[in-house]
């Protein structure tokens, strides 16, 4: 089978867990089917897993405009099967299966606001109709795709994520809180900010970007909570840096009300860092049993979850079955699910 991959997710300085999702499904088909013959598609070169080819296309550097671009239709042909990692894709004359990580407007519509609703809305629909099946990571998100387009679970399979490789575990804490994503509305960070004002008296570390805007909305919440000199905008750090963050915290705390995996929550439990997430989201199913859920809109439940992942005994449960948690998600059941995919796509 001749694959197609959209990998415009990892240009050079692009974050965020689509752009780790797409890594590691491209590593696990290389590894797990060989068979597959993957060409990784973007206007430019961009850097992918050794062993897959970049084909660079030219034309339109911005995706939305790429995926509508003759550059791209021209690379189309011979190919067999086209997947998308979002679902935006182009129009083609081979099959197209998509990813969908989550449709946050479904159950947070005011947190999304409405242009990115309809959006979202609109991309879904256009699936539906052009789509031979879609992809959701966790049920949370298959639960959403229903909620927006009653038909579209019939042709959506559940295939998780694989956990990201992590090299060492934490050996010990400096009682510090770590949060890791964008700081979107929808991330709930304010609501962490107040569970941990009266939970744990550490530094509260914010990695990810962060627009301006959002910035001083949160500043303002820790300086109405008298915490403010104790959070740490850090930004976008290197992996070297991320990973020792992680060993550092004393809890990793991701209360998103929509999360369609939540990567930050594998990559804690890996190395063996309590959790604290957001009950009925992505987060809490890939957490599982080895994560703490509270309500984001319960101020006390967020610091009794906060209070309880810090205690000596959680973190020395955690220690052991955090890692184990995580080491559910492998690449091969990954490869699996979507070659399984891909082939119904195909009508075998």
């Amino acid at each position: 089978m001749k694959l197609g991959i959209d990998a415009t997710e990892l240009y050079p300085g692009a974050v965020g867990g689509v752009r780790t999702a797409v890594l590691l499904l491209l590593d696990a088909l290389r590894q797990y089917a060989p068979d597959l013959e993957i060409q990784a598609l973007a206007p430019e070169p961009v850097e992918t897993p050794r062993g897959i080819r970049c084909v660079a296309t030219g034309g339109p550097r911005r995706p939305f405009f790429w995926r509508r671009s003759r550059h791209l239709r021209r690379h189309l042909r011979g190919l067999d099967l086209f997947h998308s990692p979002v679902i935006a894709f182009p129009d083609a004359k081979i099959p197209v299966t998509a990813t969908v990580h989550e449709l946050p407007f479904v159950e947070n519509f005011r947190l999304e606001g409405q242009w990115r609703a309809l959006v979202q809305e609109h991309w879904l629909a256009r699936a539906m109709g052009r789509c031979k099946a879609l992809v959701a990571p966790t049920q949370a998100t298959l639960r959403q795709v229903g909620i927006a387009h009653p038909a579209a679970p019939r042709i959506t399979a559940v295939v998780p994520h694989p956990a990201p490789p992590v090299e060492r575990t934490s050996h010990g804490h400096d009682g510090s809180l770590l949060f890791v994503g964008r700081l979107d509305k929808r991330k709930c960070v304010e609501a962490l900010l107040e569970g941990a004002s009266g939970a744990m008296g550490g530094e509260i570390r914010l990695v990810g970007p962060q627009a301006e805007r959002r910035r001083r909305a949160i500043e303002d919440v820790a300086e109405r909570l008298q915490i403010l000199d104790r959070v740490r905008f850090m930004g976008v750090v290197d992996a070297n840096a991320l990973d020792d963050l992680y060993c550092r915290a004393a809890v990793v705390g991701l209360l998103s009300a929509s999360e369609g995996f939540g990567f930050p929550v594998l990559e804690a439990l890996a190395r063996g860092v309590p959790v604290v997430v957001a009950k009925g989201t992505g987060a809490a199913e890939v957490g599982g049993g080895a994560a703490i859920a509270a309500d984001p809109l319960n101020r006390e439940e967020i610091a009794a979850a906060l209070k309880e992942a810090s205690t000596p005994a959680h973190r020395q449960r955690i220690a052991v079955e955090g890692p184990a948690r995580a080491m559910e998600f492998t690449p091969e059941r990954t490869a699996r699910g979507y070659l399984e995919v891909f082939q119904r796509a195909l009508g075998g």
